[in-house]
This record gives structure tokens, sequence and C-alpha cells, in this order.
């Protein structure tokens, strides 16, 4: 047999933390699809696709990165479990703050990897397994979407200097209201969108923007797709495109009324990686949304396709708990034990707090806050910009089960794939807080 070979170079992303058990508990109450991202990565692992060592550690982006796209003022709301309620539509009393924003951070962060990936010509095509948070906009989050992964991403491409024009191509059922309002004024960002449902009636200019209010089948929607897109990259001129694979257009979609069949989804993604190819342009595919049993088996064929696989494949039932999945993620998850120092670099109070109270200066913000709330308080401060000058980055901020200590981690700048170190730990007893060492 002569063995596979695959026709494309692509890089893919997921962190295990993509999925929020209180969001997936929902989704299933629902009647609608969870785990998506973890279940084709699954069945990849289960058909030899993907094998331990191809997914690469994923730093986490850092709050302070987050302002990239959105306001100061946001990011603070976007700690309150009130914000989170409206966003998800679930009562207060079941918005678990630093696991639902933990994973939606780390999505961001698949979408910025995938970015670097193929502006650095490390590959033509990334994907990732999570993301296209297209909703959320510069000073709100809204529609299962907190932070705008493209908008972010599109900030840290702008600030390592990439100065090309960039498409973003919405395929999702609903229309993206967070990238066409958060890049409004910003004429190098083009919109196009295929939509059933209007989200924001702001339009911009260059933009394409086609809403179907009826029920629009296969061949009449993509028709109107390899009509019209060519023609928009033509006059976009992009040296980045951005694809949000949105599987809710799907005729068996609880929040669509589209009617296109999976093998028509199928085809349209087949057709938009093959149309990046051959025009040589770098192209970061995102899932976007999709409700429905079957937007599982169109991820799949996209990532599948992305890869170099034509052959059909389908998501099975409990693939998400396969031990090929567990070999995969075994090496890119940094919370693992086996990544955990015994000893880890401690800085002194003068070290982290300088001028600083460290006695009182944090007491206020520790007590009963978040991991999310310290974290973005000591982004304010400076405080875990000291990290970085110092040569560390991917920093982590978590606390303690028992509401008494935070802890600070970091990697040296560069080695994505060593131990993460402990820098500070930070505790509290009553009104008293102080750093200690182990």
């Amino acid at each position: 047999l002569t063995p596979w070979r695959p026709k494309r170079q692509a890089t893919l992303w997921y962190h295990p933390r993509y999925d929020a058990p209180t969001l997936a508990r929902l989704a299933q109450a629902l009647g609608m699809i969870a785990l998506r991202g973890k279940r084709v990565l699954a069945q990849l692992a289960i058909d030899g696709l993907v094998k331990p060592g191809d997914l690469k550690p994923l730093p986490l982006i850092p709050i302070a990165d987050l302002e990239l796209f959105h306001s100061a003022a946001y990011l603070e709301r976007a700690g309150r479990k009130s914000t989170l309620s409206r966003i998800f539509g679930i009562p207060e009393h079941e918005v678990k703050v630093d696991e639902i924003l933990g994973a939606v951070r780390w999505a961001v962060s698949g979408t910025v990897a995938a970015t670097r990936s193929v502006l650095s010509g490390e590959a033509p095509l990334a994907v990732n397994l999570g993301g296209g948070f297209h909703h959320a906009e510069p000073n709100m989050g809204s529609g299962f979407c907190v932070f705008n992964d493209i908008g972010v991403a599109i900030g840290k491409a702008r600030e390592d200097g990439f100065d090309k024009n960039v498409v973003i191509v919405d395929l999702d059922f609903h229309q993206g209201n967070g990238n066409i309002v958060g890049f409004l004024d910003d004429p190098t960002v083009f919109n196009y969108s295929l939509h059933g449902a209007i989200w924001t009636h702001a339009e911009g200019s260059g933009n394409f923007n086609l809403n179907f209010e009826r029920r629009i089948g296969d061949e009449e929607y993509l028709g109107i797709l390899e009509k019209s897109l060519p023609a928009f990259l033509d006059a976009a001129r992009p040296g980045l495109v951005y694809f949000i694979a949105g599987h809710d257009v799907l005729d068996t979609d609880p929040l669509g009324h589209f009617g296109l069949t999976l093998a028509g989804v199928e085809r349209r993604d087949r057709w938009i990686l093959d149309l990046m190819a051959e025009r040589k342009l770098p192209l970061v595919t995102t899932l976007g949304g999709g409700y429905s049993a079957p937007s599982c088996h169109a991820a799949l064929q996209l990532t599948a396709a992305a890869l170099g696989q034509r052959r059909e494949l389908r998501c099975e039932e409990g693939v998400e708990n396969s031990h090929q999945l567990r070999k995969v993620l075994a090496g890119i998850d940094p919370w693992d034990p086996q990544f955990r120092p015994q000893e880890g670099f401690l800085l002194s109070d003068a070290d982290l707090w300088g001028d600083l109270d460290p006695a009182s200066a944090p007491a206020g913000l520790l007590k009963d806050s978040s991991a999310y709330e310290v974290e973005r308080e000591m982004e304010t401060s400076g405080v875990l910009e000291k990290f970085r000058d110092m040569g560390f980055e991917d920093l982590r901020v978590s606390v303690d089960p028992s509401g008494e200590k935070i802890l600070i981690e970091a990697r040296p700048a560069g080695q994505r794939s060593s131990p993460l170190q402990t820098m500070s730990e930070i505790a509290w007893r009553g009104d008293t807080t102080s750093i200690i060492s182990e």
C-alpha cells in the first residue's frame, strides 16, 4: 500500500481547558452538542491523523493583551457574574467566573497562536478547534462570546509588525457584530458575511453583508458564495484571512433556519480552503457556532481536510474519553502534574511590590475575589509586568481552593515546553497579607 501523505501543511491548536464543564452541562441540558473541539480532536487521534507531539504547548493570553481589542472598563465588567449570566443566559448562581473566563482565554490564545504560525511562515494554514467569538464587541459581550479572539489576534499581529490588510470570512448563521463594530473605523480590516440573523446595523466601508431572512439551501448559498467571495478578495487585497466556519447553518441546527445539508457545508468548507490555497493567502480557521450533532461531523471534516485528508469521517459517540485523546493531550497541558517543579524561584517582597506595601496593597483585591479579578488588578498595577521584565512569560495566577492563597507561576521566555516555575505565593488570613515561600 502507498502510505497516505498530507496534501496540506497546517498547524492545529487546542487546549483541554477550552471546554468549561458548566457550559457543557448547560448545552447538554438544552439538547445541544457539547465538547465539539474535544470530540473532533479525539476522532482525529483515533483515526491516526493527529499523534502525540503534533500539538504544541499553548501559552495563555495575558489579560493585558485583551486590551488590544477590548476596553479596560469592559474587562473589569467581564469578571462579574452578572455580566457572564447575561452573555451565556444562565442564572448568576451557576456562573463560575474563573472556569468560564479561563476557557474563553485559552480559546483566544489558540487563535493568537494560530495567527502567529501562519504569519511566521510555519504553515500556510492553521485551525483552532475553538474560538470564532464574533459577538464580542470592544465594550460588551453577547451571544456566548466574552472576548473576541480574532480581534485580539489581529491586535497582536499589528503589535508584532504585520501591516497588511485582513479579511474575515464569517460564515456563521449569526452576523458577527463584534468584528464589524470593532473594526468599523479600521480601513485595513474587511468583513465578508453571509448570515440569517442581523446583530448590528453598522456596516463599515468595504464590508460585504448579505442577510437571508428565508430558508436557503446548498446550491443557492454556494452559488452566491462562489461568485461573490473571489471578487471581494480581489478588492480587499488581504495579506491574512480568517475563516469563521460556522456550522449552525446546517438544517439540523436549533439556533438557525438555513437548509444546508452536511454535504453542502463540507463542500463549502473545502472550497474555502482550496480558494485560499490557490491564492497563497495565510488562513486561520476557527469553529464558530454549531449546536446540533452533525456540526461535530462538519468540524471534523473541515479539520481533516486542512490536514490533507479527504475521506469521509464522522464523530463517534464517547470519543472524548478515548485513550488516544489522553495521549495527545498529555503533551499540551501545562497544568499537568508532570510539569510541576518541586521547588520554584521566588521573588522577595521588594522585587515584587517595589514601593507598594504588600501587607496592605493586595488585601482588598484578594479576599473573595476570582483569580481573573486578582490577575487583572496585578496587570493594572504593573506587578505581572515585573516578571516579564525579568525574562518570564506565560504567567498564570490561580487561587487556592481554600481561598487563602494565590499562586503566580511562569516560564522562562521562549521555553514553552519547560515546566512552570513558582514565582511567588501570596497568602492572606483575615485582613493580613504576606508573601511567603515554600
